[in-house]
């Protein structure tokens, strides 16, 4: 049997999407908030759904190219990069509570468009720091909800 990378990489999504969806009954919501029509399930159900549905659909739609193999379809990927790129998430999970999330988002973005090329210190943080700010102004003046600034900074008073 033949399977080529993009009908692999589907039917891991697919089954990503089904797991994260089966859990997303798990999410606690607040008293009351059971019959409102958004609450905090809704955005986890809705990219749930969404993913199930393009998974669904890269992998019954016909294939592209035909690899005699797994092994071959993956062959020519950068997996530097990607094992980078992983450890940047690992390093945002892990620091997001003591540097609170504007400075380790900016971290995180920062780093990882250097690990996708882009070596201009201006346009590093000329695409981080905007994008972190407008989203933190986003949800947290504009939404109402409470991004904690991080250990750091009640460490520094």
């Amino acid at each position: 049997m033949s399977i080529n990378r993009d009908k692999f990489g589907a039917l891991l999504f697919l089954c990503l999407a089904l797991i994260y969806g089966y859990y997303v009954s798990d999410i606690p919501l607040l008293f009351g908030d059971e019959d409102a029509p958004f609450n905090a399930q809704t955005l986890p159900n809705a990219l749930a759904w969404v993913l199930g549905v393009v998974s669904f659909i890269q992998l019954v739609m016909p294939a592209r190219e035909e690899a005699g193999s797994l092994s071959a379809a993956f062959q020519g990927l950068k997996w530097r990069r990607v094992i980078l790129l992983a450890g940047m998430m690992i390093f945002y999970g892990l620091t997001i509570r003591y540097l609170g999330f504007l400075i380790s988002t900016i971290i995180f973005l920062s780093c990882g468009f250097a690990i996708l090329g882009e070596r201009r210190i201006k346009v590093l943080l000329g695409a981080s720091i905007p994008i972190v700010v407008a989203f933190w102004f986003l949800l947290s003046q504009l939404m109402g909800i409470y991004l904690a600034p991080g250990d750091i900074f009640e460490l520094l008073g």
